[in-house]
């Protein structure tokens, strides 16, 4: 099981997805990578990308985001958190988007822009660029926001076309072998 480790839900546990398929991020950068964004949380729009059990989102929401909406491919994922939201928040569902499919999705309505993007593929995604990029071109990372990448220390990232992408790099934190880093727009 997948607890959740602070704020309103605290305590709360989620279905662990089959480790074979999904990576779950761990406890410890869950709460570091929170820990960081903690004062830009509150009633924040935040977008949890390759959602996996949905945890990230929901420690988010759990510690002040208005709205969470979870982007992820696989349709039993994607069934699972949006079952285990309408039953163990069904008050509070309607802050949630559950949303299955590819980064395509969040293009073909329109969407309250995110304060705030949690990106978190399988460790060795090689379409970073593309996802950049993505954002990029539909005016997501045109305003205001904040962007966490997780990924295997190892991996390589396309830093050098930030700066085409009107972001920035805030930080880099290795925890085992996740790398997170924290991006900002350029003019920020």
């Amino acid at each position: 099981m997948i607890r959740i480790q602070s704020g309103r839900l605290k305590g709360r546990t989620l279905p662990l997805p089959d480790p074979g398929r999904v990576r779950p991020t761990s406890g410890k950068v869950r709460s570091a990578v929170l820990n960081m964004l903690q004062s830009d949380l509150s009633g924040a729009v935040f977008w949890d990308l390759f959602a996996g059990s949905g945890a990230v989102g929901l420690e988010a929401f759990s510690r002040g985001a208005d709205q969470v909406l979870f982007l992820e491919k696989e349709p039993d994922l994607v069934r699972t958190l949006s079952s285990w939201i309408k039953r163990e928040l069904p008050m509070e569902s309607s802050h949630f988007t559950p949303v299955c499919g590819d980064i395509s999705l969040l293009f073909e309505s329109p969407r309250t822009l995110p304060d705030i993007i949690f990106a978190d593929p399988p460790y060795g995604y090689p379409g970073w660029s593309a996802l950049l990029n993505a954002l990029h071109e539909n005016a997501i990372l045109s305003h205001h926001f904040i962007m966490v990448l997780e990924y295997h220390r190892k991996d390589s990232l396309p830093w050098e076309s930030l700066p085409h992408w009107g972001c920035r790099i805030l930080s880099h934190h290795i925890y085992g072998e996740s790398g997170v880093s924290l991006l900002l727009p350029s003019l920020r």
